[in-house]
């Protein structure tokens, strides 16, 4: 799709509330891979509604993180080998 993009979305913060604040928003775009990553496709307007949300936030124990994800390359597995998934080929997983 054109005008789309892929983002990770990774947090690290100590406050349950404030965690369970940004689990809501981002839950709204996107959705969790791990415990504290999201993946989220969005367009320009998607990614700038998004940070403008979760700089609403004023988180103060930890920070967000917001990865354009690249699918130049081939994905790289380190660890115990799976069955193919959807994502295999398009992103990279350590």
């Amino acid at each position: 799709m054109k005008g789309v993009s892929d983002y990770a979305v990774v947090y690290d913060i100590t406050s349950d509330a404030e965690r369970g604040k940004v689990d809501k928003v981002l839950k709204g775009f996107g959705f969790r891979v791990q415990k504290s990553v999201f993946e989220c496709r969005l367009t320009r307007r998607g990614r700038n509604e998004l940070i403008g949300k979760l700089e609403k936030l004023e988180i103060k124990t930890g920070f967000i993180k917001v990865y354009r994800l690249e699918y130049t390359s081939k994905n790289t597995v380190i660890g115990t080998a799976k069955k193919r998934d959807i994502d295999d080929g398009y992103a990279f997983v350590i």
